[in-house]
């Protein structure tokens, strides 16, 4: 009898302890649940992120000079986007961001043709 107790306390515990290892990850959760982007399918990119002010950051996309990314298992990816102006914009909680990043440089590439830009490249 005293040894059911025990188990049943123990197997309790145990349960309590793992919920209480996910709490600290909750606020983390709201955050990349109210993050968002959108592309409005010509040039601009918009980053919406805040749960009670919304912020909203545009990015041109005919301004961009570089974009690099990085993945990670845990918390998504980030895409960082130089302008030619020297304003770096950083966006954070990317779903594969390698892949959105070379869309990106393809769209980049066509909002420039589009405009005039005439880009010179090295063949080596």
């Amino acid at each position: 009898m005293v040894i059911e107790k025990d188990w049943k306390a123990l197997i309790g515990n145990a349960c309590w302890s793992w919920i209480l290892a996910w709490i600290p990850l909750i606020p983390l959760a709201i955050i990349i649940a109210t993050t968002s982007y959108r592309f409005d399918g010509k040039d601009t990119l918009t980053y919406s992120h805040g749960l009670i002010t919304k912020k909203e950051e545009n990015v041109d996309l005919r301004r961009v000079k570089r974009i690099d990314a990085s993945d990670s298992p845990f918390s998504g990816g980030k895409l960082t986007i130089l302008e030619n102006n020297g304003h770096l914009a950083k966006f954070k909680y990317v779903k594969h961001a390698r892949q959105v990043a070379e869309q990106l440089r393809v769209m980049v590439d066509d909002a420039s043709r589009a405009r005039g830009d005439v880009q010179n490249r090295i063949i080596a």
